[in-house]
C-alpha cells in the first residue's frame, strides 16, 4: 500500500512538472504582470499618499469605517477560513466570476480581475505600512502570500490555457480545418492540472491567514 502511494505520488510530481515546462511561458507572463501591476500600484499609492496626506487619512477612515464588512463573514458561512478559501477559488464556482471561462470574453475580464487583484494588495499594504509600521504589512501579508500569490498566477495561467485551447479550436473550425485532438485535450488537462494546483495552495494560504497570521500580528 505504502509503496502504491509513493508510486502515484511520483507520477504526479511528473505529471505536473511536466504541465508546468508546456505552460512555462504563461506561467513566466502571467507571474511578470502581476508583479508589475504590484509594484506599480506600491509606488503610486505611496506617492500619492505622500504629496495628500489628507487622501491618506480618508482612506485609512473608511477602511476602519467598513472593518466589519471586512472581516466578519458573510451569512452563507460562518468559518472565516472557508470565507477566505471560497473567495479565493471563487472562478471555479461564483457564477458571476466564472465568466472569465467564456472563450475570448474571458480574456477582458481577466486583465481586469489581475489588475483588481495585484492593485488591492499594493494598496492594503501601503496602508498598513503607514499606519502601523513598514513590519506590519510584511509579517501580515508575507506568511500567507508565499503560497496565496503563486495559487493566483497558477489560478490565471489555467484559464489562460483555457481560453488559449478554446480559442484555437474554435478558430480551427471556423476556417474549416481540422482539430487536433492530442492538443486539445493536452490543453484541458493542463487546465486541470493548474487549477487542482492553485486550489491546493489556497487551502495552505487560507489556513495560514486565517489561525496563523492574526497571531503573529498579536491580535
Amino acid at each position: 500500500m505504502r509503496l502504491h502511494l509513493i508510486t502515484l505520488f511520483k507520477k504526479a510530481e511528473e505529471t505536473f512538472k511536466s504541465c508546468l515546462q508546456r505552460n512555462k511561458i504563461i506561467i513566466k507572463a502571467t507571474t511578470l504582470a502581476f508583479l508589475a501591476i504590484l509594484l506599480f500600484s506600491i509606488s503610486l499609492t505611496a506617492l500619492v499618499f505622500s504629496m495628500a496626506p489628507g487622501f491618506s487619512d480618508w482612506f485609512r477612515s473608511l477602511a476602519q469605517s467598513e472593518r466589519s464588512y471586512i472581516v466578519i463573514p458573510p451569512p452563507f458561512t460562518e468559518n472565516l477560513f472557508f470565507y477566505i478559501f471560497l473567495n479565493n477559488i471563487g472562478h471555479f464556482w461564483n457564477p458571476l466570476k466564472m465568466l472569465v471561462w467564456i472563450p475570448l470574453l474571458g480574456t477582458f475580464l481577466l486583465g481586469s480581475e489581475l489588475l483588481l487583484n495585484g492593485g488591492i494588495i499594493g494598496v492594503v499594504s501601503v496602508i498598513a505600512g503607514i499606519t502601523h509600521g513598514i513590519l506590519y504589512p510584511i509579517i501580515g501579508l508575507t506568511p500567507h502570500g508565499i503560497f496565496e500569490i503563486p495559487a493566483f498566477i497558477l489560478q490565471f495561467a489555467s484559464i489562460i490555457r483555457w481560453q488559449v485551447t478554446t480559442i484555437n479550436a474554435v478558430m480551427a473550425k471556423i476556417i474549416g480545418e481540422k482539430v487536433d485532438g492530442v492538443k486539445f485535450r493536452r490543453g484541458i488537462k493542463d487546465t486541470f492540472i493548474l487549477a487542482i494546483a492553485s486550489v491546493i495552495l489556497f487551502v495552505i494560504a487560507a489556513f495560514i491567514e486565517t489561525y496563523i497570521t492574526p497571531y503573529l500580528l498579536g491580535m
